[in-house]
């Protein structure tokens, strides 16, 4: 059950020109699972404002990470603001997007922000030292310049975890996947015979296109775990 917490900022950083990483000190008490979300009270110019975040840390992490593009809008401002020691409310957590303790196979089909629950998910595994047979992150980005966490996921292929970026503005000798994530990508590097479940997470525009990927390869409703960054848009399949 969901319950509300005061807690502070510890760091505010920067990754690229738009996007901000926010850890906050874990509340007393605050007890989640790995992929869960939170919710976050700011005040801003335009008055109070609530979001919601999935926290990016693992569940015995001391923290509780946020990690979003900054929009420009009153909220989002006010977050890329925020200095060390500033009081904010939190309400969790909440979400049902977690991952299996026993999973042996996934894939994670994620870009930008999207990354949050897969970061969790993770580095919780890791945590626990989980050993997969096979975690693949197919991890879309606009350009080499912010790719959050990807030096810490490529760390974790001991565990099993596959890391595949895929960059939309790929720069001067880039050898790897370019453009969107697509239903030849994902064939390309996941054996989609296997069962396993398949995460997506982003924005609207970004998990409505991988959701219509996943209709183009024929996979059942069942397998897919969906957190959308926003409003989620209308997605109608086959």
């Amino acid at each position: 059950m969901s319950e509300k917490y005061r807690t502070a900022v510890e760091t505010v950083e920067r990754c690229g020109a738009d996007i901000a990483l926010m850890r906050l000190r874990k509340p007393d008490g605050y007890d989640s699972q790995a992929g869960q979300w939170f919710r976050l009270t700011l005040d801003t110019v335009e008055g109070t404002a609530t979001r919601t975040f999935t926290n990016a840390a693992a569940p015995d992490d001391e923290w509780l990470e946020v990690i979003t593009r900054l929009s420009g809008s009153a909220f989002k401002n006010r977050l890329g603001q925020m200095r060390t020691g500033d009081e904010v409310e939190i309400v969790g957590p909440g979400g049902r997007l977690t991952l299996p303790a026993d999973e042996k196979r996934v894939a994670y089909l994620v870009g930008g922000v999207g990354i949050a629950p897969a970061r969790s998910m993770l580095r919780d595994a890791m945590h626990r030292r989980h050993v997969f047979d096979d975690a693949l992150v197919l991890y879309g980005n606009r350009d080499a310049k912010c790719v959050p966490f990807q030096d810490e996921l490529l760390a974790m292929d001991s565990a099993g975890v596959r890391v595949v970026p895929v960059l939309e503005r790929p720069h001067p000798g880039w050898t790897g996947e370019t453009g969107l994530v697509t239903a030849s990508i994902v064939a390309r590097h996941c054996d989609l015979a296997d069962g396993r479940p398949l995460y997506v997470a982003g924005p609207p525009p970004m998990v409505a296109a991988v959701q219509r990927v996943l209709d183009e390869l024929g996979i059942d409703e069942s397998r897919r775990r969906i957190e959308w960054f926003g409003t989620p848009v209308r997605h109608d399949s086959g």
